[in-house]
C-alpha cells in the first residue's frame, strides 16, 4: 500500500508497523531489541539532559524531531516522521 504519512489512518500505521516489523526480521535482526533502540532514542531525544549529552550528529536530528513534535511521540509516528525526514517525501509505502 501507498499513503501520505497524514492521510494514514491508526489501521494503516497498524499495518505499516507489521510490515516494518516484518521487514527487521527479515534481516535477521531482533524486533525486541530493535524496538527498544529505537524507543531509547524517541526517550533521549525528548529528555532534556540527555538530549545535551548526545554526540553531535544525533544532536541534529534529534533537534529536528523535537521541532517537529510537541511532546513524545509514539514509536509509529516517529517512525514515519524519520521515514519523511530522510526520504524528502511524505508518502510511505509497506
Amino acid at each position: 500500500m501507498k499513503k501520505r504519512i497524514d492521510d494514514m489512518t491508526a489501521q494503516d500505521k497498524d499495518a505499516f508497523m507489521l510490515e516494518f516489523r516484518r521487514s527487521i526480521e527479515k534481516q535477521g535482526l531482533s524486533w525486541p531489541g530493535m524496538k527498544a533502540k529505537i524507543q531509547n532514542d524517541i526517550d533521549a531525544t525528548f529528555d532534556d539532559e540527555k538530549f545535551l549529552k548526545m554526540s553531535p550528529d544525533f544532536m541534529i536530528d534529534a533537534a529536528y524531531a523535537r521541532k517537529e513534535f510537541k511532546e513524545k511521540p509514539e514509536l509509529v509516528d516517529y517512525l514515519l516522521w524519520t521515514l519523511k525526514f530522510t526520504t524528502h517525501s511524505d508518502v510511505v509505502e509497506w
